[in-house]
């Protein structure tokens, strides 16, 4: 009798044991599947731009980053890969300024159209605006510039022109104020080594060179340059030469070369 008490009591013990062990790895293994089912991802989308709205017709608007980083989070990868491609995207990045008025003002960013299952967080949260009163300026100069440096040695300007020898000047009323002029710029990629002709940028800038935030109309001209190739050393020596070799007839060469060498300079 006592042999199958004790028969009973540990064939109780183990099935205890055996039954605390099932429920233990059943409860893993299902924490284990619900941990996989919810695995989230994270993906950067870079150089999102913002879309600002306010009332055009009546501020200009200067000074803030047009574009932000992005950091989306879901656990459905198919729909982060199609976010995180500009033809596919659906979100937006907004600042809504629609309600604001002069000054430098700092506006809250906010993300629009985000697919369900998705969050996102874009950096920086926030930007800084100058809103000004929109003022136009109409026959503004254009100047050419070209630096030194993009001229080859070889080679000396002749003459610079623009197609656009006035243009239009959009700003708010105290930067416009500010405009002296407006340069047409070589692009520092090119080189000059012989007759030029090409679309180049505009820029308004104060007296100081510095420059202005602002729209100009057209936003481009077309840069013509003339040059002349600068005469060589062998070529004034043979020219030299060719006077006349009596004193008097070199010395009337060399003053008549010497103007040739200062336009090199």
């Amino acid at each position: 009798m006592r042999k199958n008490s004790l028969y009973i009591i540990s064939s109780f013990f183990f099935a205890c044991i055996l039954f605390i062990y099932a429920t233990s790895t059943n409860y893993q293994n299902s924490n284990s599947a619900r941990q996989v089912r919810t695995e989230t991802y994270t993906n950067t989308v870079l150089n999102v731009p913002i879309d600002i709205q306010y009332d055009s017709d009546q501020y200009f608007i200067s000074g803030f980053t047009s574009e932000v980083t992005v950091f989306l989070t879901g656990s459905n990868r198919v729909a982060l890969a199609s976010e995180m491609q500009e033809s596919t995207r659906k979100f937006k990045v907004k600042a809504d300024l629609t309600n604001a008025s002069v000054g430098t003002i700092e506006v809250p960013l906010t993300i629009e159209n985000l697919p369900s299952g998705l969050t996102a967080v874009a950096t920086p949260q926030k930007i800084t605006v100058k809103v000004g009163k929109k003022a136009k300026r109409d026959n503004v100069i254009v100047v050419p510039e070209i630096d030194p440096s993009q001229i080859d040695s070889r080679v000396k300007i002749d003459t610079v022109t623009v197609s656009d020898e006035k243009v239009t000047v959009i700003s708010d009323e105290e930067t416009l104020s500010r405009v002296d002029r407006v340069i047409a710029i070589l692009p520092t990629s090119e080189r000059i080594t012989g007759n030029y002709s090409a679309s180049v940028p505009l820029q308004a800038v104060d007296k100081n060179g510095n420059v202005l935030p602002s729209v100009i109309m057209p936003f481009d001209t077309t840069m013509k340059i003339t040059t002349k190739t600068v005469s060589s050393s062998s070529s004034s020596s043979s020219a030299t030469s060719s006077t006349g070799s009596s004193t008097s007839s070199s010395s009337s060469t060399s003053s008549e070369t010497k103007p040739d060498s200062s336009k090199q300079d």
